[in-house]
C-alpha cells in the first residue's frame, strides 16, 4: 500500500484509491429497533391471512390462563388473547403510519418554506401552526369524536393534524441552520434557484432530524390511540385493538393479569422499536458517520519525508528539572492506530518551547494527553510530570486530574467561542476557575476582575457574555482563565489561528509578557512557524506522532537537519510570485494616457516581484476593461433599531486578468463587499457592475450569466460543501445553471462527470474522489474541492474569501500557487480576500486596504506593501509574522 508521506512534493493529495477503509460500523440501536419493528410488521402482515382462532369470536371458555391450546390465554369474552394481539398489530401500524403521513406531509414542507423565506411570510406560516398547538392531537381526538363519532380513521386523522406543529417546527429549525451554511451560499453562487436549493441541500441535511420526529410520533400515535381506546374513543368493538384489550381487562387485575400484561407489552415493544429504529436511520444514513479508513482522512500528506526520529534528533534526558515532563509518551486508539509514538518533550520553568507540525501530526494529542483529557477511544502510555507533584499523571483518576487542572498546569483552547459557556457572563467564568479550587466568591470575583483589566480588556468587561466581545477580547478572556491560578506550566494550542495579523500579536505579546512575568513554562503549539521564530526560545517538529527534530529555534531555523522541517520553512516564506509581466501579460495604457501612466493616471510601476512594464517603445493595445465596477457603495444593516455601517462610499476597479487583492481585519467589510460584488448580498446605495451586468437593480432570476461568470472560494472549507453531498455531486452543481448550458456546457450527465473528472484532476485530486464525501478529506484536499468547483464551469472571475486562513504553511502554500497557477492557466480575473497581507503579496499584483468600511490604501502590492503611504497599512505590514531565521 502507498505511503502518503511517498508523494511528490508537487502539490498532489495522495491517491485515495490506497487508504483502508474499515467496514461500516454496526449501529446497536438500528439492530435492536429493526427486530423489534419487523416482529410487530410480520404479526400484522401475518394476522392479515391467519391467526389461530377468529379474533372477534366470542363464546369459548373465558378467562382461561396461557396453555397449549390458547398461548396466551382467553379473555372474558372467550376470544383468544394471542389472535386478538396479532389482529391489533395492523390498527397500530395503521394509525401510525397514516397519523406521521399526515404530519409529515403537511408540517416539512410547512416549516421548510417557513425557514427559506423568514420574513412575514415565515412568522405567518409558523403562526398558523401554533394555532394547533392549542388544540393536542388526544384533545382533537376526543372533540372529533364527539362530534362526528369515535373511530379508526376519526383518531388517525386528529392525531395527524396535531403532530403537524412539531413537524413544522423541527423542520424550520433545520432549514434556518442549513441557509446560514456556505454551502448554499455556493449554490446560488451556482444559480441554484429555491426549489433546487430545497431538494438538493435543505431536506437532505433535515432529513435525519425529521426520520427521528418520525419515530417518535409513530410511538406518540401508537400510545395515544392505546389511550383513546381505553377511553372508548378509538377502535370501536370488535374489532381488536391493544388499547382496548388494556381498558377491558382492568377489571381482572390480580385475577388474570396476563390480560394486561400482554397488550402492556406489545404496546412497549412497539413504542421502543420505533424510537430505536429513528435514531439508528439517522445514523446510518449520515455518511459523517461512516467509517473510513483512518490514513490520508484527516491531514494533508506530510509529502517526500521518511517518518521516524532520526539521528539529529537532540536529547532530552537531564539538564535543569522540567516544569512539564513528557517521557516516551505513546498514545494509541482502540483500534490500534498510533497517534503519538514515544515522544519526550520537557519544558523547564519560565523556558518558552514551540511544538511545531501539521494537521495531524499529533500536537493536540499531546497537549490533551498531558492534562488528562484525551477523548473516550484513545488511550496513553509512557510518563507524564509535573514539577512539584508527585508521580505519573496518566496513572491518576479524573477527580485527581480535576485538582491540578487550573492550578498547576492550564491550558489555553484554540477557538474561545466554544471554550467559553455562552450563558455566562465572561468574569463569573474567570472567577469560576478560581472558586473550584478553594478560593472565596468575593475574592475570586474581584481577582477576575483585575485579571481581565491586566489582558488588556476594557472596564466593564466582566459583566458581558462571549458573543458581546470581539475574536480578539475572547481569547484574552480564555488567557485570563488559563493563568487565573499561576499555574507553573501553560498549554496553549494554536490560540491566535483565527485571529486578524494585529489582534494575534497583541494577544502573542500579552502572553509572552505574562508568562515571563509568572515564570511559567509554555508548551506553544502551532502550525505558524514564523509565530514560533518569535515567540519560542526552543522547538520541537512532530511529523506523524514522531519527533523527527528539536533544539533551539535559531538553530533549527536556520540550520534545519531534517527534510521536513526545510519543507516547512520553505512553506512558510511567501515571496512575490511572477508579476504580469513574467507571467505573459503586457501592462498596457490607454489611448491618451501620459506614458508612465496607468489609465486611472497612475504611475506603472513594477509588478509584484519587482520586473518593471513593458517599455513605452512595445506594441501595446487598450488597457483591459474593467470587469468589476464599484462606485461609492455604502452597505448598512440594520436591526433593533440600530444600524451598521459595513462599507462607506467604496470605490474601486478590477481589470480582466488581474489578481486583486482586498485586505483588512475582520469587520473592515472584505466579505461584504465580496458577496455584493458576487451578487450574493446589495448594496444600500452606490453602482456595482460585474462581468457586465449591473447589480443593483437586478433581481435574483437575472443573475444567471453572472453565476456562470463568477464563482467563489468561501473561507471554510468544510462549512462550504455539503457534507451530504458527495464531491462530485458538489462540484458538478455549477454545470446545472442554465445559463452554463445555453453557453455550450455540458448538458447530458455524462458530459457532466467527465467534466468534472477533468477538473478534479486539474486541482490535483484522484479521479475517484468524486465518490467520497466531504469529511473523507483533509482541510487542503476540501479546499482543492471547493475551487474544483468554482472553476468547473470556466468562469471568467474568481472570488476567494480567506481560502487559506485556516490551514498549515505547507498546504496554505500549495493553495495560493495552485490558485494562481489556475488564474493564469484559464485567464481568470482573481478577486482575492484576506487579512494577512503577506499572502495578498505573494499572489496580487494589485490590493486595496480597508479598514472599517473605508478603502484607505489602494495600489500595485510591491508599491502598498514595501512604502505604505497610510498608518493602518503599515500597522497590517509590521503585526504580519516573519520569519526569524
Amino acid at each position: 500500500m502507498t505511503d502518503p508521506r511517498t508523494v511528490a512534493a508537487a502539490g498532489t493529495a495522495p491517491p485515495l484509491t490506497d487508504v483502508p477503509r474499515r467496514r461500516r460500523r454496526v449501529h446497536p440501536q438500528l439492530v435492536i429497533g429493526a427486530v423489534l419493528v419487523g416482529l410487530v410488521l410480520v404479526t400484522a402482515l401475518v394476522s392479515l391471512v391467519w391467526t389461530p382462532y377468529d379474533p372477534e369470536h366470542a363464546g369459548g371458555e373465558r378467562l382461561l390462563p396461557p396453555g397449549a391450546e390458547h398461548w396466551l390465554g382467553t379473555d372474558r369474552f372467550g376470544r383468544d388473547v394471542f389472535s386478538q394481539v396479532m389482529a391489533g398489530a395492523q390498527i397500530t401500524l395503521l394509525v401510525g403510519v397514516v397519523a406521521v403521513g399526515i404530519a409529515a406531509v403537511a408540517g416539512v414542507p410547512l416549516g421548510v418554506l417557513a425557514g427559506m423565506r423568514r420574513g412575514r411570510l415565515g412568522a405567518l406560516l409558523m403562526r398558523g401552526s401554533d394555532i394547533l398547538l392549542a388544540f393536542p392531537g388526544l384533545l382533537l381526538a376526543i372533540v372529533l369524536g364527539a362530534v362526528y363519532g369515535a373511530g379508526t380513521v376519526t383518531a388517525m386523522v386528529a392525531l395527524g393534524i396535531g403532530s403537524i406543529p412539531a413537524f413544522a417546527r423541527v423542520a424550520r429549525s433545520g432549514t434556518l441552520q442549513v441557509m446560514r451554511s456556505d454551502y448554499v451560499l455556493a449554490a446560488r453562487a451556482a444559480n441554484r434557484g429555491e426549489l433546487a436549493i430545497a431538494r438538493r441541500h435543505v431536506l437532505p441535511n433535515i432529513a435525519g432530524t425529521v426520520l427521528v420526529q418520525c419515530s417518535v410520533n409513530f410511538a406518540v400515535a401508537v400510545l395515544a390511540e392505546a389511550g383513546l381506546s381505553f377511553l372508548g374513543l378509538g377502535t370501536p368493538p370488535p374489532t381488536p385493538s391493544w388499547g382496548r384489550m388494556l381498558q377491558e381487562s382492568q377489571q381482572f387485575l390480580g385475577v388474570a393479569d396476563h390480560l394486561a400484561i400482554v397488550p402492556g407489552v406489545a404496546v412497549a415493544v412497539a413504542v421502543l422499536g420505533f424510537n430505536l429504529l429513528g435514531d439508528g436511520l439517522r445514523d446510518v444514513f449520515d455518511p459523517r458517520l461512516a467509517a473510513v479508513g483512518q490514513a490520508g482522512a484527516s491531514a494533508e500528506p506530510s509529502p517526500g519525508i521518511p517518518s521516524g526520529p532520526g539521528p539529529d534528533r537532540a536529547p532530552v534526558e537531564g539538564g535543569a528539572p522540567a516544569a512539564l515532563d513528557l517521557r516516551h509518551l505513546t498514545v494509541r486508539t482502540h483500534g490500534g492506530r498510533t497517534l503519538l509514538d514515544d515522544l519526550s518533550v520537557r519544558v523547564a520553568p519560565g523556558e518558552r518551547v514551540g511544538l511545531i507540525g501539521e494537521s495531524g501530526s499529533g500536537k493536540t494529542m499531546t497537549a490533551l494527553a498531558a492534562l488528562g483529557l484525551l477523548p473516550d477511544g484513545v488511550t496513553a502510555s509512557g510518563h507524564v510530570g509535573l514539577a512539584g507533584v508527585d508521580g505519573n499523571l496518566l496513572d491518576r483518576g479524573e477527580r485527581d486530574l480535576a485538582r491540578l487542572r487550573g492550578r498547576e498546569i492550564s491550558m489555553v483552547f484554540q477557538e474561545p467561542m466554544t471554550a467559553l459557556d455562552p450563558l455566562v457572563r465572561v468574569g463569573r467564568q474567570v472567577a469560576e476557575v478560581m472558586t473550584v479550587h478553594g478560593t472565596s466568591g468575593a475574592a475570586a470575583a474581584q481577582r477576575a476582575a483585575a485579571l481581565l483589566a491586566e489582558v488588556g480588556l476594557p472596564d466593564g468587561a466582566a459583566r458581558r457574555y462571549p458573543h458581546e466581545l470581539s475574536g480578539g477580547q475572547r481569547q484574552r478572556v480564555v488567557l485570563a482563565m488559563a493563568l487565573a491560578n499561576d499555574p507553573p506550566v501553560l498549554v496553549a494550542d494554536e490560540p491566535t489561528t483565527a485571529l486578524d495579523v494585529t489582534v494575534q500579536r497583541q494577544v502573542l505579546d500579552l502572553m509572552v509578557r505574562l508568562v515571563r512575568e509568572r515564570g511559567a513554562g509554555l508548551l506553544f503549539i502551532t502550525h505558524d512557524l514564523a509565530v514560533v521564530s518569535q515567540v519560542c526560545e526552543r522547538v520541537v517538529v512532530l511529523l506523524d506522532g514522531v519527533v523527527v527534530e528539536e533544539g533551539p529555534v535559531a538553530e533549527v531555523f536556520a540550520n534545519p537537519r531534517h527534510e521536513y522541517t526545510r519543507r516547512l520553512l520553505a512553506a512558510s516564506v511567501l515571496e512575490p510570485l511572477p508579476g504580469p509581466a513574467a507571467r505573459g501579460r503586457v501592462e498596457v495604457r490607454a489611448a491618451g494616457t501620459p506614458e508612465g501612466t496607468g489609465s486611472d493616471g497612475v504611475p506603472i510601476t513594477g509588478g509584484s516581484d519587482g520586473a518593471a512594464t513593458a517599455p513605452a517603445s512595445a506594441v501595446v493595445a487598450p488597457a483591459p476593461a474593467a470587469v468589476v465596477q464599484v462606485q461609492d457603495v455604502t452597505r448598512v444593516y440594520r436591526g433593533r433599531g440600530q444600524e451598521v455601517a459595513a462599507l462607506r462610499e467604496v470605490s474601486l476597479e478590477v481589470a480582466a486578468g488581474q489578481r486583486f487583492g482586498l485586505v483588512g481585519e475582520s469587520g473592515s467589510g472584505k466579505s461584504t463587499l465580496l458577496r455584493i460584488v458576487a451578487g450574493l448580498d446589495r448594496a444600500t446605495s452606490g453602482r456595482v457592475v460585474t462581468t457586465g451586468v449591473e447589480l443593483s437593480p437586478a433581481r435574483p432570476r437575472d443573475l444567471g450569466g453572472l453565476r456562470a461568470a463568477l464563482q467563489v472560494v468561501f473561507q471554510d472549507p468544510y462549512a462550504s460543501l455539503d457534507p451530504r453531498m458527495t464531491v462530485g455531486d458538489i462540484v458538478a452543481e455549477p454545470l446545472l445553471n442554465p445559463a452554463n448550458i445555453r453557453e455550450g456546457g455540458p448538458r447530458a450527465a455524462s458530459a457532466r462527470r467527465d467534466a468534472v473528472r477533468e477538473m478534479l484532476d486539474a486541482v490535483g485530486l484522484p479521479l475517484d474522489a468524486a465518490g467520497r464525501y466531504p469529511h473523507q478529506f483533509s482541510g487542503g484536499q476540501r479546499q482543492r474541492i471547493a475551487i474544483a468547483r468554482a472553476l468547473v464551469c470556466r468562469p471568467r472571475v474568481l472570488v476567494a474569501d480567506e481560502p487559506v486562513s485556516a490551514l498549515d504553511v505547507s498546504v496554505r502554500r500549495q493553495v495560493l500557487d495552485l490558485l494562481a497557477r489556475l488564474a493564469d492557466e484559464h485567464a481568470l480575473t482573481l478577486l482575492l480576500v484576506s487579512h494577512d497581507l503577506g499572502v495578498v503579496r505573494h499572489v496580487c499584483d494589485h490590493v486595496a486596504v480597508l479598514h472599517d468600511g473605508l478603502i484607505v490604501e489602494q495600489g500595485p502590492t510591491a508599491q502598498v506593501y514595501d512604502d505604505p503611504r497610510q498608518e493602518y497599512t503599515r500597522r497590517l505590514r509590521e503585526a504580519t509574522p516573519v520569519l526569524l531565521r
